[in-house]
């Protein structure tokens, strides 16, 4: 007979730079991970720190309750940013190391939001608390001295975030009862930095509607691209791409979709009119129907990230069997795709990428062999896998404690 899973209380540091109506990765993952747990009977808290307090972006059930910690009783006690001669110092700093500036950072934020943190956390007793970033985990455990376990959780490969890091948040990171990681390729890199650790690998959730929608987009001939508007996913990339091979397949078009309104959308919205690509290229903005919206049209999903830890957008379409195209040197998008069996990886340059569109976009039997490929490589995403392997590891670390404290050891 299975074991039942004891209920806990869980609380989720999440403080990272905004929460208040963010659509961001890592705000829409903790959202899911929040409304799991509770779904499954625990009692679940978030803790966020933004300059206004409010709601997320994402759906949020009603028993999950959120605080600000820089706010009490809706008067704001500390202020999100650091005083202006410590800026100036850590800006001073940054030109000749990105780690130092970051060990002014976090050491005086670690200070200037300790104390209330650990208000929340007396006033709370939690069992078990799970922090959204190293930087959280650095306020939690040096800023409060806390004793209740942290599991620190990485959105972001470590071979890319891991080097950045400050000694104080190598530090604080090293003392969490365990990190969790994304992906297996980032476990050497974690040993490195983390040698007397718990590592974890725990992938993203992939939460897909029910049911899911009808896929149309085989015969759209549309290829698209979910994310927010930054030099990091690279947009412009795309757009450059489309216009070395859209002479050659007149009926495609390119569909972009994400937040806009910032100056990187704008350049964005810029060079398609340049480029005379109005009719063939259009810039959308958020939706709360990804699935029906985007992914049950899309032909083919492009990706152009530089950096990724899990790329939600491209795993949801493979998830709905669409082929896909990636940056070889992304981690994340080179763990998801594999080259000449789901998608194709390819260099950052227009003429690459558009080379290895134009191969899917001339042949619609290699489209549904790699989107049916794309499908069997990412089925281990589901919510109910991914979030039976946090829950059972929040049990386990929170058992551990509380059998510590009985024994005394």
């Amino acid at each position: 007979m299975e074991k039942v899973i004891r209920k806990m209380h869980i609380v989720i540091a999440h403080f990272n730079s905004y929460w208040t109506g963010i659509s961001g990765g890592v705000e829409r993952i903790t959202c899911e991970m929040a409304n799991d747990m509770a779904n499954r009977g625990h009692k679940v808290t978030i803790l966020y720190r933004d300059g206004r307090e409010g709601l997320p972006y994402f759906p949020l059930r009603k028993d999950v309750e959120t605080h600000d910690v820089l706010f009490r009783g809706g008067e704001k006690i500390i202020s999100e940013k650091l005083p202006v001669p410590w800026r100036v110092l850590r800006e001073l700093t940054r030109v000749f190391s990105q780690q130092e500036a970051q060990e002014i950072n976090t050491s005086y934020k670690t200070k200037q939001y300790g104390k209330a943190i650990k208000k929340w956390i007396d006033e709370l007793h939690p069992d078990i608390i799970l922090s959204s970033s190293i930087p959280s985990t650095a306020y939690v455990i040096d800023g409060t001295g806390t004793q209740i376990p942290v599991i620190t959780m990485i959105h972001s490969h470590p071979d890319i975030q891991f080097p950045r890091l400050s000694r104080r948040e190598l530090k604080a990171g090293g003392k969490s009862a365990a990190i969790q990681i994304l992906l297996p390729s980032g476990m050497k890199t974690a040993r490195k930095y983390f040698p007397s650790t718990d590592i974890r690998v725990i992938g993203n959730a992939i939460k897909t509607p029910d049911p899911m929608p009808l896929y149309k987009g085989e015969n759209s001939h549309i290829i698209i691209n979910v994310g927010s508007f930054n030099t990091n996913k690279d947009q412009k990339l795309l757009i450059s791409a489309f216009k070395e091979i859209s002479p050659r397949f007149p009926d495609w078009k390119l569909e972009l979709w994400g937040s806009t309104g910032n100056a990187y959308a704008r350049q964005v919205e810029e060079e398609i009119h340049k480029m005379n690509l109005d009719d063939k290229n259009k810039v959308f903005g958020k939706t709360h129907h990804v699935w029906e919206d985007v992914y049950s049209r899309g032909t083919i999903y492009a990706i152009a990230s530089h950096e990724e830890g899990f790329p939600l957008s491209l795993s949801e379409a493979m998830m709905m069997g669409i082929p896909t195209v990636g940056l070889a040197e992304c981690h994340g998008v080179n763990d998801l795709i594999r080259d000449g069996e789901t998608g194709f990886l390819t260099a950052p340059h227009p003429k690459d990428y558009a080379k290895a569109l134009g191969k899917l976009m001339v042949s619609a039997d290699l489209r549904l062999a790699y989107g049916k490929a794309g499908k069997e490589v990412i089925k281990d995403y589901t919510t109910k896998n991914i979030y039976d392997q946090w829950e059972k590891l929040l049990k386990e670390i929170a058992e551990t404690r509380e059998s510590s404290r009985t024994t005394g050891f």
